[in-house]
């Protein structure tokens, strides 16, 4: 469903959004997909092994066009793993 190009998008605005010049390596962890005819959506919470701060919930919108399925939105946000979080505001 995701292809290499709009994958490679994603981990760049990461790279960019974490100021890192090699690779992220993530765990991906409860992935749920919902598919209707011509919309489908995953959610799932990734961490990055590099970073000790929870899992981000991560939320792809999917399109379906002319027989090829295209991500029209992706959201991240960090989890709030306990009540003493320091605010970190990041944009991509």
């Amino acid at each position: 469903m995701l292809d290499r190009y709009r994958y490679n998008a994603v981990i760049q605005s990461w790279q960019f959004a974490f100021n890192w010049e090699q690779g992220l390596d993530l765990q991906v962890r409860d992935v749920r997909a919902r598919v209707l005819t011509d919309m489908a959506w995953v959610t799932m919470k990734t961490y990055v092994v590099e970073m000790d701060n929870g899992p981000f919930n991560v939320t792809n919108v999917f399109e379906f066009h002319d027989g090829r399925w295209y991500m029209v939105h992706h959201h991240s946000s960090v989890m709030i793993i306990d009540a003493e979080v320091d605010q970190q505001i990041v944009h991509a």
